[in-house]
């Protein structure tokens, strides 16, 4: 797997780990967890009328692994310790026989307070016959690219390869242009150079930077479409609808790569389309990162 590809699925991995909650990240995660380990070695199990999953998420026969999974929108310390007592205690009473781990997987990108740290350590203590760990972004992170790159693409989508980027032309960003222009806009923004070292200053990771790197091979056609579009206010209308998205954005406080990728979204859609559509996304995204006043431009 190239650099490019890895970065591409390294943001979409956290683009999704970022966006999926309660039933949805459960499923994402059993996605995962069936393409790493094939064969039946990892069972997804599902609620069963009034006995429901007994306390089970899915379990690795392998390594008599039991998982439980747990994704608020919103992780609050009394409630999340009330969920690991009750699904560790309920995993014990009916699958005790069958595992040795017990791995509480969680949506925290951050990791978790140290009141649940704590009590994560001390079940593992007061049981020690059972190894418990907990799972977070970096764990699920390391078992995506320990599968095969083409298990990955089932998974998250086909990556755009450096074909798709030179195949790239004006058709492919019209349909991602329109598509931003139908957003309601305000005022008319002027286009600007920003420094090249934009990204370093807006703390954007290596992942993300490469990902405007990539698209920076066709940004040139953007710019260039812009000036050969009959409506010269057109590029103007983009450049205004993308700016009033990121400043909703910054003002929420996601942080520089979780704005990137919901402006990722914002170009393209809720739906993964083909990789020469997600090639043009980030064409138009670096067009707009090196020549607009989207992220900062100063390090003040």
């Amino acid at each position: 797997m190239d650099e490019h590809i890895r970065s591409y699925y390294s943001v979409v991995f956290e683009r999704d780990f970022l966006r999926r909650k309660a039933s949805e990240f459960q499923n994402f995660f059993a996605d995962l967890m069936e393409k790493r380990y094939p064969g039946g070695d990892f069972i997804r199990v599902r609620p069963w009328g009034s006995a429901g999953d007994r306390k089970n998420d899915g379990y690795l026969t392998s390594q008599r692994t039991l998982f439980q999974v747990y994704a608020p929108n919103e992780m609050k310390e009394s409630e999340t310790l009330k969920k690991i007592d009750e699904d560790f205690t309920g995993a014990l009473s009916y699958w005790q026989e069958h595992f040795d781990k017990w791995v509480f997987v969680h949506n925290a990108r951050d990791g978790l307070g140290p009141g649940i740290t704590k009590r994560l350590l001390d079940l593992g203590r007061e049981n020690q016959n059972i190894r418990v760990l907990p799972w977070g972004f970096e764990e699920l992170r390391q078992e995506l690219f320990a599968m095969a790159e083409a298990d990955i693409a089932a998974l998250l989508g086909p990556a755009p390869t450096a074909r798709d980027f030179l195949q790239v032309g004006f058709e492919d960003v019209k349909v991602v242009l329109e598509f931003i222009a139908r957003q309601d806009v305000s005022i008319t923004p002027i286009l600007q150079r920003v420094p090249r070292d934009k990204i370093e200053i807006n703390k954007l990771s290596k992942e993300t930077g490469a990902l405007i790197a990539a698209g920076r091979c066709k940004s040139r056609l953007v710019g260039k479409f812009f000036e050969q579009y009959p409506d010269p206010e057109y590029g103007d209308q983009i450049v205004q609808a993308f700016k009033t998205k990121y400043d909703e954005l910054k003002s929420e406080n996601p942080g520089p790569d979780r704005i990137f990728y919901e402006l990722q979204i914002f170009a393209g859609g809720e739906c993964m389309r083909e990789p020469k559509h997600q090639a043009a996304v980030l064409s138009v995204l670096a067009y707009l990162f090196d020549h607009c006043d989207i992220f900062e431009s100063t390090g003040e």
